[in-house]
């Protein structure tokens, strides 16, 4: 829990870490995670499913985003680990999120092509589909890191 006193937050830790990541494996962690999510946020009982469903569109679509860069940018090889953290918040002050999830790699940052053609357009999705996200490159790798307030 964390907060000022009365506006504590309680949170569902979600965590999966994968020492080796492929292309084939995205769509398997998409779908566990927002099987989580749904799960979560219906034991809660404090979203409507319509709410909770078009919501979990836009996850799906930002997480798989985040995940195939993770792919495509961080290993000229195509395979590598990738740590995921989400956390739900099943209460607390409706300016918090109410879920956050951060994509770690740890490999090399690949610039976009002067011409990328059909694609280098995920930061423009993500900001479509999430409340909000940032990016963070360092030397030990890249985090992404997407949220998205209560469902509408």
């Amino acid at each position: 829990m964390h907060g000022t006193a009365g506006t504590e937050t309680r949170c569902v830790v979600h965590e999966v870490a994968h020492e080796v990541v492929r292309a084939q494996d995205l769509r398997a962690l998409r779908t566990d995670l927002v099987d989580w999510v749904r799960a979560t946020a219906e034991a809660s009982g404090d979203t409507s499913e319509a709410a909770l469903t078009a919501r979990l569109e836009d996850v799906a679509t930002a997480f798989y985003e985040a995940l195939t860069n993770v792919v495509d940018h961080a290993y000229p090889g195509g395979t590598g680990p990738v740590d995921v953290t989400a956390r739900l918040a099943v209460s607390g002050p409706a300016d918090q999120p109410w879920l956050e999830i951060a994509v770690s790699d740890r490999g090399g940052w690949q610039p976009p092509p002067d011409d990328p053609g059909h694609r280098g357009r995920g930061l423009l999705l993500l900001s479509g589909v999430t409340d909000g996200h940032d990016l963070q490159r360092e030397a030990a790798g890249t985090r992404v890191r997407l949220w998205w307030h209560r469902p509408p």
